[in-house]
């Protein structure tokens, strides 16, 4: 027997560049593989990922319900006679899908363990069909799209299982469990796994995971640490962050820290993606709470001091208040620029609304604390590109671009050409010496020219790195920027 392969939680990632022609492509797989085998009485999920082919927007919406009502799925046996599993497909999260080259969607067809142990043994085929020809709401994708082939293989369980059988096992229980909405379930299988085996990642993961989605951010926090700990001890030469966890572990802190604030009405002030109470003079700094303003208001120009009757006040270190410029407020968030004049040490941020509800937090004020600007939840780098030609000419283009619902995607940079460099926006930095900042993008230790204030806009740092040519074809890769030992949170840029 095989094991599945990888974590659960990113499976759909390894589909994103299998592109061949316009238009929607499914790539099927039976319990995170394209060629299966499964015990009779475990659970199969047979999904299929649906990418745009060639990266190009592509809208499913149907006349009427769900797009997964626009997909069928065929099995076969090993003789090509067709089979009637008892299939279940999970409701969508969503009723129409956008695609593009970076957002995919999934399906995923349920097999109950009970359904399987009637199944006869045997290999059997399986492919989806998308057909939307007569179903398609006006203006969206029209056509039919056959999936990749996939096939299982099922067998009786053996008396014995080896690790990675019995890791396939309890991974297919815990993923079918929490599909169905089973978390106690799901719990268990992945609590025997661990007990089984304690070195086995995955099982931590989707631990952390199922009790993030319950709201138990401090278990969930000391799991996804725990699994860190444990990659990095496997690896101690990775030479890239585990965003998969990293990531994770920067949402818990701030999760723990809003409902901390909410709970206690106490005023949390971070970084921008960082989660230690420590801030930097004239950078910019997220604050969190609970009833911070009456409204949601953004500033139409510089920030001021007051913004839809909201104030921040800093008293720092050596008991001087000074009010921080603000350029964003709503109830649960507040982003202001402490101010330049701060004294390094502890202070206080107060927050007063404009029904005057204040609210205060502790804060710690040191020299730098770097914080990457992203332009989306998928932590795309805030940059420009610069390309010099050999013609002396500069030509500036966007590590972004827009799909059809003019959501922010990634726009793949060529290095193969030319001299690029990256200015990528930060805050938190300006305090440094340039000898003393350094970005590493995919491992590769990228040449800093400039390092400090961007100039124009209230707490905003810049620093422009020569991107190497190395870089080419690397896909998805995090861009790391530091002072000294103090990393910033990780970004992520795309390659040609």
């Amino acid at each position: 027997m095989r094991r599945m392969s990888g974590l659960w939680i990113l499976l759909s990632a390894s589909w994103l560049w299998a592109q061949t022609s316009p238009g929607p492509e499914l790539v099927l797989d039976v319990n995170a593989q394209s060629d299966a085998v499964a015990a009779r009485g475990w659970p199969l999920l047979i999904r299929t990922v649906v990418i745009s082919a060639d990266g190009t927007p592509v809208s499913l919406v149907l006349k009427s319900g769900v797009w997964t009502q626009a997909l069928s799925l065929t099995v076969t046996d090993q003789n090509g006679a067709s089979q009637s599993w008892p299939v279940q497909l999970v409701q969508p999260a969503s009723a129409n899908l956008s695609l593009s080259g970076i957002n995919t969607a999934e399906a995923v067809w349920l097999v109950a363990p009970a359904s399987t142990a009637s199944i006869a043994a045997g290999t059997y085929s399986l492919s989806a069909t998308l057909d939307t020809t007569s179903t398609a709401a006006g203006g969206a994708w029209s056509g039919s799209a056959v999936s990749s082939g996939a096939a299982v293989t099922m067998e009786d369980e053996p008396a014995s299982l080896s690790s990675e059988d019995e890791a396939t096992k309890y991974l297919a229980f815990a993923a079918y469990a929490r599909l169905k909405g089973d978390t106690q379930g799901a719990g268990s299988a992945l609590d025997t796994l661990i007990a089984r085996q304690p070195s086995m990642l995955e099982a931590y993961k989707e631990k952390a995971d199922l009790l993030a989605s319950a709201g138990n951010y401090a278990d969930a926090l000391t799991l996804y640490q725990q699994t860190l700990t444990n990659f990095l001890a496997a690896n101690p030469n990775a030479a890239e962050p585990l965003t998969a966890l990293t990531r994770p572990i920067e949402a818990m802190y701030a999760r723990i820290a809003q409902q901390q604030a909410s709970a206690g009405g106490a005023v949390t002030s971070v970084a921008p993606g960082r989660i230690d109470p420590a801030v930097a003079p004239d950078s910019i700094v997220n604050a969190y709470g609970s009833d911070l303003a009456t409204g949601t208001v953004v500033a139409s120009g510089a920030p001021t001091t007051t913004l839809g009757g909201t104030t921040v006040t800093i008293t720092d270190s050596a008991g001087v208040s000074a009010a921080a410029p603000i350029f964003f407020v709503s109830s649960a968030q507040v982003n202001y620029a402490a101010p330049a004049s701060l004294a390094l040490g502890a202070a206080t941020v107060t927050v007063k609304a404009g029904d005057g509800t204040s609210h205060s937090g502790p804060v710690t004020v040191v020299d730098v604390e770097p914080a990457v600007f992203v332009l989306n939840a998928a932590g795309l780098v805030a940059a420009d590109i610069v390309r010099l030609t050999d013609a002396g000419q500069q030509v500036y283009e966007n590590v972004y671009a827009l799909d059809a619902s003019n959501n922010i995607i990634a726009a793949p940079v060529d290095v193969s050409a030319d001299q690029v460099y990256l200015v990528l926006y930060a805050t938190g930095i300006r305090r440094a010496s340039q000898s003393q900042v350094t970005v590493s993008i995919g491992g590769v230790n990228a040449p800093v020219s400039y390092a400090g204030a961007q100039g124009f806009y209230t707490g905003f740092d810049q620093v422009n790195v020569q991107l190497p040519a190395s870089l080419a074809g690397r896909g998805d890769v995090p861009v790391v920027l530091s002072v000294g030992s103090n990393h910033a949170n990780t970004a992520r840029i795309t390659f040609k």
